[in-house]
């Protein structure tokens, strides 16, 4: 007769729900990473990819900060337009949504031929 071990099952029912959120909470913060540092060279650069891609229609793919998780997410779409004055572009994502990203999150830049 094999043993089965039931893994996190059996521990779990011996802690308090409290206790099991706090450690989800611990385990979250511990993945969390540091926003990349973005030098003035891929400023330009990133704004030089969208620049060209907007002249052209060509799509892109963002990497983007986002704080609440505390890690990049890829976002895939076309640059509509830009608002310097509020450091926004506005990009069209593949399924036709639209959604405004800030100049400080975008990461990298890699323009789709």
């Amino acid at each position: 007769m094999a043993i089965r071990d039931r893994g996190r099952i059996k521990w779990t029912s011996l802690m308090l729900p409290e206790h099991v959120q706090q450690l989800r909470d611990t385990w979250e913060e511990f993945e969390r990473e540091d926003k990349p540092i973005i030098d003035h060279f891929t400023l330009n650069e990133n704004e030089e990819r969208i620049h060209y891609a907007m002249e052209y229609n060509l799509s892109i793919i963002f990497k983007v900060w986002r704080d609440l998780p505390g890690k990049c997410e890829e976002v895939t779409g076309k640059v509509r337009y830009i608002q310097p004055q509020d450091h926004v572009l506005c990009v069209q994502c593949e399924d036709n949504t639209h959604i405004r990203l800030s100049f400080e999150d975008v990461v990298t830049v890699n323009v789709i031929d």
